[in-house]
């Protein structure tokens, strides 16, 4: 049947789609050292667009990088997985419309293995974090701050990405009530920051249409259901206001027994299509 002679009667993952952002795709890697120019040339001028934007009900997208600067920023919690700081040297963020991660995981898992069999995928990497998560808010600064589904496509100044575990996953819905309501709006009204807007996700549950692959990653990111996920977009880079709006935020949320800080890092738009912040990102690179 074509789309065409289905028209009167679509099926449900045709539309129609609420203008929000459902979900998202989060994937933070590192190539291998001497391999960084051709693992940026593989993901932007390919896996950017075949693996992700040419998906379906994915709707936006972008790419980030952390020099060397910005990695010396970076959080771990001692002890933790993430510990010592310093991996992460790229990251790409994608919107998925509500209620379609499903279909677009169908796709993946579909796609995914066509890829390898032609070639396409990239083995010389290290892949540091990757989730798909649920968007459970987004807290403005203010009302001039455009809508949460553009934070992508107009290159804000930078991403501070956390990852926040709670004692137990039950707990998760309790403390991400009190993110939205308290603490992120506090630390949004600080004058000295940068941060517009701060976006809480949750990891979305391990489902049959997940291909193995992605189903284990999914599993760890979630940390047994303990995991919060916060996308911190800001005005300016990341090192503007940073000692004041970031750096003691690993001592407040521990102090407030709701979360822990496991990992903080930060990012800058990539020059989609260059090789700029090669030497910064892999010295090793010829």
């Amino acid at each position: 049947m074509t789309l065409s002679e289905s028209a009167d009667t679509p099926p449900d993952s045709f539309g129609p789609v609420e203008v929000r952002v459902g979900a998202m795709l989060l994937n933070i890697a590192d190539p291998e050292p001497g391999w960084g120019r051709e693992y940026n040339r593989w993901y932007e001028d390919d896996h950017f667009f075949h693996g992700a934007m040419m998906a379906p009900w994915v709707f936006a997208g972008r790419r980030w990088v952390a020099p060397a600067t910005l990695r010396g920023l970076q959080y771990s919690r001692t002890g933790g997985v993430f510990d010592p700081p310093g991996s992460g040297r790229y990251a790409g963020t994608y919107w998925i419309a509500p209620d379609h991660l499903n279909d677009y995981l169908a796709w993946s898992g579909v796609v995914g293995p066509q890829m390898a069999r032609e070639g396409r995928s990239f083995s010389r990497r290290q892949l540091v974090f990757t989730t798909f998560a649920e968007h459970r808010a987004s807290v403005y600064r203010d009302e001039r701050v455009p809508q949460d589904v553009f934070a992508l496509m107009d290159p804000p100044g930078g991403l501070v990405v956390q990852l926040i575990d709670v004692p137990q996953a039950e707990d998760r819905d309790d403390t991400i009530e009190w993110l939205s309501s308290e603490y992120l709006p506090s630390r949004l009204a600080m004058t000295e920051g940068s941060a517009r807007l701060a976006m809480v996700f949750q990891g979305a549950a391990e489902t049959p249409t997940m291909r193995p692959a992605l189903r284990d990653l999914q599993e760890s990111a979630n940390n047994g259901g303990r995991r919060i996920v916060l996308l911190w977009f800001l005005d300016d880079h990341p090192t503007v206001g940073w000692g004041t709006q970031f750096a003691a935020q690993a001592a407040l949320l521990d102090a407030s027994g709701r979360a822990v800080l496991e990992w903080m890092t930060a990012f800058i738009p990539s020059h989609m299509g260059t090789d700029d912040y090669l030497g910064e990102l892999d010295p090793s690179n010829p």
